[in-house]
C-alpha cells in the first residue's frame, strides 16, 4: 500500500517539477534581441554581395529612374540633356557636294543619246511624272563626271533611288556595248542588296526597263536551283542582282568572273556594311577592276559607323557625295502622330483597335510588330474581336500575302465569301516589310511595338508617303518608349535630323 502511494506521489510530483522549470525558463526568455536584429536588417539595403557593386548608391531602380528624370527635366544648366544613344548608331547630317538647279524633266537629264531609255522610264511611271530630287541630282552627275570612281547616293525612303542608279548604269552599258564584247559568265554591272525581296524588286524594275532598252538582267539568291542557274547563264548577263554572300560563293567556285564589271552598286549600304555582310562586300570590291569601274553606294540611312567605314574604304576626299535635304529628317508628306498608352492603362491591343476604328476609311494599313510571336498574338486577339487580318513574318508565304494585301492576286468565286469575312486591308508584319517590299499603296502605318532604333523608325514610317503621295504614321508609346519618342517629336518640330 505504501509503495503505491509513493509511486503515485512521484508520478504527480514529476510533472509539477517540469512545469516549474518551464515557467522559470519562460520567465527568463525575451523577444527583444530578435526584434532589434529584424529592425536593423530592415534599415540596411536588401541586396546580396553579388549585386552590391551594381547598387553603390543604395537606390532602387525606381528611385534611380526618378533621379535621372529630374536631371533630364532640369534645363537650368544650359545643356540639353537627351537619352544616350550609342555613337555608332547615331544619324548625322551628310553635306552634299552638289548645289545646283535641278532639271524638271527626264529630257533634261543628259539622256539625249538614249531616247529609248527615256521612253522606258516614262512607260513605268505615271503620266506627267517628273524626276524626284535624288534622280535629278544623281543621273546627270554620274553621266557627266567620268573621273569620279566612288559615288554616294543617299536619300529618304520612297524617293526613287532604284531608278536613280539603274538609269545611268544602263546608259553607260549601252554606250560601251559596241566597244566591249559581252562574254559569258562575266556580268558588266552588279547590284548588291541584303534580301531576296529586294532582289526580286530590282529585277522587276530592270525587266520593265528592258522592254524598250534591250539588255539582260538576272536575279540570284541563296535558294536559286543549280539547274536553273546553268540555263540562265547560256547567254551573257548585263546586270546581275544578288546578295553579297551568294555572289561570293559563286565567284569562289568560278561560276562568275568579275573581270568585266563596269558598275558595282551597293544598295541598302547601312545593312550591307553594318550587319554582317561587310567582309563579303569588301572581298567583292577587291576583285573588281578599280581603274575601269564605278562604285555607287546607295542608302536611305547612314549611321556614323557606316559613314566612317566608307571614308576609310574610299577616302573622305575621293568619294562624290550626293544627298537630299530631307535625308534623316521627317518626310514632308507624312503626318505623324503619337498616342500615349496611359490613356488605355497600358493596353496596346485596345489602343490599336481604337486607331483602326478611327481610321476605318484608310484603304491599306500596315501594322509593325517587333517579333514574330507578337504578330501571332496580335492576330489572335484581333480575331477574337471579329477583326480578321493578314499577317507577315519569315514563316509566311510573302508573295501570296503581299499579293492579297495589294490586291494583285484575284480570288476565285468560291473565295469571295471568305474575302467578305476577312479584312485584306490590314497587314500585321515584322520588320521584314520595312525594306525591299513595294508598299506605295499603303495609306497608314501603325507602330504597334515601338522600334529599338531611329534607323528602324525611319524605315517603318517610310513605307507610306512614297513617290510624292501623302500618308499617315501612328506610334503607340509605352512608358519605356517616351524618351526616344520625345526626341523624334522634337526633331520633327524643329525640322532637324532625327537622331
Amino acid at each position: 500500500m505504501q509503495k503505491l502511494i509513493t509511486t503515485t506521489k512521484s508520478w504527480v510530483w514529476t510533472p509539477l517539477l517540469h512545469h516549474s522549470i518551464h515557467n522559470q525558463q519562460k520567465a527568463s526568455f525575451t523577444w527583444t534581441p530578435i526584434l532589434h536584429s529584424k529592425r536593423s536588417q530592415l534599415r540596411k539595403p536588401n541586396y546580396s554581395s553579388l549585386t552590391k557593386h551594381m547598387k553603390p548608391d543604395g537606390l532602387t531602380g525606381r528611385q534611380r529612374r526618378d533621379v535621372l528624370r529630374s536631371k533630364l527635366n532640369d534645363r537650368t544648366t544650359g545643356a540639353r540633356h537627351v537619352p544616350y544613344i550609342p555613337v555608332k548608331n547615331r544619324l548625322e547630317t551628310i553635306p552634299s557636294t552638289l548645289s545646283k538647279k535641278l532639271p524638271e524633266s527626264f529630257d533634261d537629264l543628259g539622256l539625249q543619246e538614249q531616247t529609248q531609255l527615256v521612253q522606258a522610264i516614262r512607260s513605268i511611271l505615271p503620266d506627267q511624272a517628273k524626276p524626284t530630287e535624288i534622280q535629278a541630282l544623281t543621273i546627270p552627275t554620274i553621266l557627266s563626271t567620268k573621273d569620279a570612281r566612288h559615288i554616294l547616293c543617299a536619300a529618304e525612303t520612297g524617293s526613287g533611288k532604284t531608278l536613280a542608279y539603274l538609269v545611268p548604269t544602263i546608259h553607260g552599258l549601252k554606250q560601251t556595248e559596241n566597244k566591249r564584247k559581252r562574254r559569258l559568265d562575266r556580268p558588266r554591272a552588279i547590284v548588291l542588296v541584303p534580301t531576296r525581296e529586294l532582289v526580286s524588286q530590282v529585277v522587276q524594275t530592270c525587266k520593265s526597263l528592258a522592254h524598250s532598252v534591250k539588255f539582260r538582267s538576272l536575279g540570284l539568291d541563296g535558294k536559286t536551283p543549280r539547274h536553273r542557274l546553268v540555263k540562265d547563264l547560256e547567254y551573257p548577263v548585263d546586270v546581275l542582282i544578288t546578295t553579297p554572300t551568294t555572289l561570293r560563293k559563286y565567284v569562289k567556285d568560278h561560276t562568275f568572273s568579275l573581270t568585266d564589271v563596269q558598275f558595282l552598286i551597293v544598295d541598302e549600304a547601312d545593312s550591307l556594311f553594318d550587319a554582317g555582310w561587310g567582309d563579303d562586300v569588301q572581298s567583292i570590291m577587291k576583285k573588281i577592276p578599280q581603274e575601269t569601274s564605278k562604285t555607287i553606294v546607295v542608302s536611305a540611312t547612314l549611321p556614323r559607323s557606316v559613314h566612317r567605314t566608307l571614308d576609310e574604304l574610299f577616302g573622305q576626299d575621293n568619294m562624290l557625295k550626293i544627298t537630299t535635304p530631307s535625308l534623316h529628317r521627317a518626310l514632308p508628306n507624312l503626318k505623324q502622330s503619337f498616342i500615349d498608352l496611359q490613356r488605355f492603362n497600358g493596353n496596346r491591343q485596345l489602343a490599336l483597335l481604337d486607331v483602326l476604328k478611327k481610321n476605318i476609311k484608310d484603304e491599306k494599313t500596315l501594322v509593325f510588330c517587333n517579333t514574330k510571336h507578337s504578330t501571332e498574338l496580335l492576330q489572335q486577339w484581333l480575331a477574337s474581336k471579329e477583326v480578321d487580318v493578314l499577317v507577315l513574318h519569315k514563316d509566311v508565304d510573302r508573295k501570296q500575302t503581299m499579293g492579297l494585301f495589294s490586291g494583285e492576286i484575284e480570288l476565285k468565286e468560291e473565295e469571295e465569301e471568305e474575302k467578305s469575312k476577312k479584312n485584306y486591308n490590314v497587314l500585321i508584319s515584322t520588320d521584314i516589310a520595312s525594306r525591299g517590299i513595294d508598299t506605295t499603296f499603303v495609306d497608314h502605318v501603325v507602330l504597334y511595338d515601338f522600334p529599338a532604333s531611329m534607323i528602324d523608325y525611319l524605315h517603318r514610317v517610310g513605307r507610306t508617303a512614297r513617290a510624292g503621295r501623302t500618308g499617315k504614321a501612328t506610334s503607340l508609346i509605352g512608358r519605356k518608349d517616351r524618351m526616344i519618342a520625345d526626341r523624334i517629336k522634337r526633331s520633327i518640330r524643329e525640322g532637324a535630323v532625327i537622331t
